[in-house]
């Protein structure tokens, strides 16, 4: 990558990617299990400096800091093995590995919704960002990483102001939901939930007053679900947690939203319900069917129970979900009918995106030179020194000794720019170092002009007589 005259060396980072565009999503399932454990296994390997996993519905991101790419990589695949149960040999086969500029890019559309099932959806920037907090917390936030990530969540916030992608307030939820609600209107197929869908299909806002609704499960996923739920005018939700945590998380969202109430027994609420929304993602199955079809014998409700499933870790098994009487939207669903964003909307966040790594790459070459300073300030430092060693370690010292050892200090520290100018000029690039100092020390340019001076006269004893004149006021 360069910048300016400058060739940067790549992005020092190696991502491994899962997503739904290039595996099955029960392969992205498989891999991502044991997500949650991955971090602390990453930790362990010694080649890796630093590592941020990003786990979602549909996609496992791995991104590492290493100086040992091969023996990273493969810890990396005996990591996600260990916590997948899949076979590290298959892990290295499903598992897509970029490096170095690539990495970067992929990380910033990902984080931007470019990359996502749903174009423009809104909840991956909150995931990268818990996703850091994640990193952080375990020590494996190094510099390279926080900086990329902290650009890629920066660009991300331009595209939400800068452009319509956002707009629609698209997310897999809302199309999950939108989904069911053609189902309940009787446009959709009776068993896959929707025919080709686009987004002039999408089912309108505050239709869904009259919805019995029980969101089943209470993680990060859970309150997405009920602002997606309250903007399709749903009043009344139920919610049901394996765990008992149904309690706690209706009283911190109380009053935000829909009226929400605890479901004591799941059969009845089951029973009850018009459409049942799944966000446990714990790898058990919530509704199985030895649960489901008593419920559906026993419903009040009138038409078939529309069931969204949004979880990759499947919370309906596949015979509750094959029983007579249900509708399923899973993620299989919503990735078959998400709305595409026009192709000005995606142009213009592209743009974006790819200032925000126009900028990444300013700083790096901006930080390239640190080193440089460093050393300036250490030479300089060291002059300094040398100088204060000189005066009296005790007593005061006077301004004559003073504006000596300045004078000193100020001569030491041009002698080697003026033995470098000389020899520039004698090798005929004169102007090169002229130019090269008025960038370094800001010097006017007219006054670092190389011209010729009469032979035999030192022109810095000319400056110096020509200073002592006008100080005079001599001609």
């Amino acid at each position: 990558m360069s910048v300016g005259a400058r060739t940067l060396a790549p992005v020092p980072l190696i991502l491994l990617c899962a997503d739904h565009r290039q595996l099955d999503l029960a392969d992205v399932e498989r891999l991502s299990s044991g997500a949650d454990d991955l971090p602390a296994l990453l930790q362990q390997e010694p080649t890796i400096n630093g590592a941020v996993v990003v786990a979602t519905c549909n996609r496992l991101e791995i991104a590492l800091d290493t100086d040992e790419p091969i023996r990273a990589v493969r810890a990396a695949y005996q990591a996600v093995a260990r916590s997948s149960g899949v076979h590290a040999a298959e892990v290295a086969e499903l598992l897509n590995a970029a490096e170095g500029d690539e990495v970067a890019l992929h990380l910033y559309e990902m984080t931007s919704g470019l990359a996502s099932m749903v174009v423009g959806e809104r909840e991956i920037t909150g995931q990268v960002r818990r996703a850091l907090r994640t990193a952080e917390a375990a020590g494996q936030l190094t510099a390279v990483l926080h900086r990329v990530f902290q650009g890629a969540l920066k660009t991300a916030r331009r595209v939400l102001v800068e452009t319509d992608l956002h707009r629609a307030g698209r997310s897999v939820i809302s199309v999950g939901l939108d989904l069911a609600a053609q189902v309940r209107a009787g446009h959709g197929c009776p068993r896959h939930a929707g025919q080709l869908w686009t987004a002039e299909d999408a089912v309108p806002e505050h239709q869904w007053g009259g919805a019995r609704c029980l969101l089943v499960g209470t993680g990060a996923y859970a309150g997405t679900t009920l602002r997606a739920l309250q903007q399709r005018g749903v009043t009344e939700v139920e919610v049901w947690s394996a765990s008992g945590r149904a309690a706690g998380f209706v009283e911190s969202h109380q009053g935000v939203g829909p009226q929400l109430s605890v479901a004591d027994d799941l059969a009845a609420a089951l029973r009850r319900a018009d459409v049942v929304v799944c966000c446990r993602g714990t790898g058990t199955p919530a509704l199985t069917a030895d649960i489901l079809a008593p419920a559906l014998s026993e419903r009040t409700a009138v038409g078939p129970l529309v069931v969204v499933d949004m979880a990759l870790s499947r919370d309906v098994d596949a015979d509750a979900a094959a029983l007579p009487g249900v509708i399923m939207v899973d993620l299989a669903t919503v990735r078959r009918h998400a709305p595409a964003a026009t192709l000005g909307e995606v142009e213009r966040a592209q743009q974006v995106v790819q200032e925000g790594i126009d900028e990444l790459q300013a700083i790096r070459a901006e930080r390239s030179m640190d080193p440089v300073v460093v050393a300036l300030r250490s030479q300089a430092a060291r002059l300094l020194e040398g100088e204060l060693a000189r005066l009296p370690m005790a007593g005061e010292v006077s301004a004559e000794d003073a504006a000596h050892a300045l004078r000193r200090l100020t001569a030491a520290l041009l002698h080697e720019p003026t033995v470098l100018a000389r020899a520039a000029g004698r090798e005929g690039r004169g102007e090169d170092f002229a130019a090269a100092l008025s960038m370094v020390t800001g010097l006017d340019s007219e006054l670092a002009t190389p011209r010729e001076v009469a032979w035999g006269l030192d022109w810095e004893q000319v400056e110096r007589e020509r200073a002592g004149g006008e100080r005079t006021g001599g001609n």
